[in-house]
């Protein structure tokens, strides 16, 4: 699909420790990122998470000054299968999942309890049921979006093939 050029948000990262950040470990993650409009400067977004990847059709008008810029969203199809993965496992959810193996290998494998191995594997069983009940929950989420995200598409390229919008539209 025709993509216009439109100017990009400028991002930057924010770090307000500045130097003691690079001493006391911890603290590097007390930063975000901010957006902001190419043509007033306008913040019009914060993540916390670098390079967070999102869903919509990339246009995004200023509240403060109108101007039309590109947000740096794209819609499920466009998205290239890296980003795809980061979409639907980000960090915290593989945080999520490495402590679900340990957890769960741990009651598993290294509690004590030779004589009783079947409630440790129940044990381990319900630790890692437990940890996946959020990303389960948070899987079911992101597939409500994409479901949404890929309706769009087909509606935008629907409308550019039959001439419904001008071929400048994103």
């Amino acid at each position: 699909m025709n993509k216009p050029s439109l100017p990009i948000a400028i991002r930057e990262d924010e770090c307000p420790l500045g130097l003691l950040a690079h001493f006391v470990p911890f603290l590097a993650f007390v930063r975000w990122t901010s957006y902001r409009c190419p043509q007033c400067g306008e913040i019009f977004r914060k993540d916390f998470w670098p390079h967070n990847v999102r869903l919509g059709n990339g246009a995004r008008v200023c509240r403060s000054c109108s101007a039309i810029f590109d947000d740096e969203a794209r819609e499920w199809p466009e998205l290239p299968a890296n980003k795809k993965l980061r979409f639907l496992f980000p960090p915290l959810s593989w945080a999520f999942a490495v402590v679900l193996l340990f957890c769960g290998m741990f009651m598993i494998f290294a509690a004590p309890g030779d004589t009783n191995w079947l409630i440790n594997w129940f044990m381990g069983t319900v630790v890692i049921i437990f940890w996946l009940s959020p990303i389960l929950l948070w899987s079911f989420v992101r597939l409500i979006w994409i479901s949404r995200s890929k309706q769009r598409y087909r509606g935008k390229k629907f409308e550019l093939e039959n001439g419904l919008l001008p071929t400048n539209y994103i």
